[in-house]
């Protein structure tokens, strides 16, 4: 890609990606401006021309960085997605409201083409890091530590399966793989606080022993704005969660902070490895009939809404995509977003989580939106229906054959919520 004249412009979130990338581009002799977003970005990025905004002052970042020059534009680092309530707008805001609220809808995938769209609208180009400081992405092979073992290669070549299968979904970016199973699937939370739970559930007596992440883009991700990439801390999460070793897509992540990268694997005694992932997509296991079939959803209680049936037909597909790797108890889905699905930790625990993955403005409205699936299990259906309420969901699917007394009881606690019940007893 030709790079245009002038400084790049770097959008920076948390991490420690944008300032690794501004100190690549300035070694290849070209200037940046860094645009910070305050509360986020490291106070590392004051070793570079910088201004600081809040996340609400969309008229101040397109002024900083026409003020500096830029035309090309760079987006890195994550922002948790904030109550709108609290932020701090300036006038760029009310100007640009309707393609905010646009951003409230839909998974992460559709919501960065609408950001990458919006700086393009007004007259910024939106390159990628692995166009601007390519020595960041990772190269097929082993990079650090020793290479994997036997035993773990299915787990790696699994992954990568998973993920490819889940790519309709638009879900999240890495899985946790042990024993030939999943025993966590990113979801809204991000892969940081992905390894945290296997932590936490290997803590508490859940889950298989050692294992491997795998972490590459889901097909046809807008990889501009969300080329995935790991660092020193994903080392360290996952020697917490107990793994053996990180698997990535070759050419399709970025390695930030490598030195010390190797450094931790040499010190944990973990590997880090790319490989091409389509060579593993084979791995998936097969599917019967029933199990791609689309299932007929029927109302059993409560007020359904359009906008929940598009929620329940999603979260069924997720259970279905997930079932034959062995997870998909349960999922959650909210305006088109799956927000979790289960993998080894049970319904229950994956509830309890939910209500901090909400986007945002729902923790702010008092409206009821998603819905959360299960297939028939030994879940406590108080607990289940209780916490699904909690979270502020609208609905339960009963997925799949249930036993009569089983559903009976699932249906009676979900109404009792306040939620409405739909089953889906074809669902294969």
């Amino acid at each position: 890609m030709t790079a245009g004249g002038g400084p790049l412009g770097i959008l920076a979130g948390d991490g420690g990606l944008p300032l690794q990338v501004a100190d690549e581009v300035r070694r290849s002799g070209r200037p940046v401006h860094i645009v910070a977003i305050a509360g986020a970005a490291e106070p590392g990025i004051e070793a570079h021309p910088h201004t600081w905004v809040d996340l609400g002052q969309i008229g101040g970042m397109l002024r900083a960085f026409r003020e500096a020059g830029c035309q090309d534009l760079v987006i890195l680092g994550g922002v948790r997605r904030p109550n709108l309530l609290k932020l701090r707008p300036d006038l760029g805001f009310f100007r640009n409201l309707p393609v905010i609220l646009s951003l409230m809808a839909g998974g992460d995938d559709s919501v960065l083409r609408r950001v990458v769209s919006f700086f393009e609208r007004h007259g910024f180009r939106v390159v990628g890091a692995h166009n601007v400081a390519p020595a960041l992405v990772a190269e097929e092979g082993v990079l650090g530590g020793a290479e994997p073992k036997d035993h773990l290669l299915p787990d790696i070549a699994l992954g990568f399966a998973l993920i490819e299968e889940l790519a309709p979904l638009d879900v999240g970016q890495a899985v946790v793989m042990a024993n030939g199973r999943p025993i966590a699937i990113e979801g809204a939370e991000g892969t940081d606080r992905m390894l945290a739970r296997v932590r936490e559930m290997r803590a508490a007596g859940l889950g298989e022993h050692g294992g491997v992440i795998v972490k590459a883009p889901k097909r046809g991700q807008e990889l501009r704005v969300d080329m995935p990439a790991i660092g020193p801390r994903t080392v360290e999460g996952a020697v917490a969660a107990g793994l053996e070793g990180i698997a990535i897509a070759a050419g399709q992540v970025l390695v930030a902070e490598r030195s010390r990268v190797r450094e931790a694997l040499h010190r944990t005694g973990l590997f880090l490895v790319a490989a091409n992932p389509e060579a593993q997509w084979s791995a998936a296991p097969q599917r019967s009939q029933g199990e791609t079939k689309p299932g007929r959803l029927r109302w059993v209680s409560g007020k359904v809404k359009w906008r929940d049936i598009r929620d329940a037909e999603r979260a069924i597909q997720a259970i279905s995509t997930v079932r034959p790797f062995g997870a998909g108890e349960a999922a959650v889905v909210a305006r088109q977003h799956v927000l979790a699905i289960e993998a080894g930790e049970g319904a229950e625990r994956m509830l309890e989580r939910v209500a901090g993955l909400r986007q945002w403005g729902d923790r702010s409205s008092r409206r009821r939106r998603g819905v959360v699936a299960f297939r028939a299990a030994n879940a406590n259906a108080k607990n289940c229906t209780q916490w699904a309420a909690n979270s502020g969901l609208a609905g339960v699917v009963l997925a799949g054959p249930w036993p009569d007394g089983d559903r009976s009881e699932f249906a009676m606690a979900a109404a009792r919520a306040g939620l409405f019940v739909l089953t889906c007893e074809d669902h294969g």
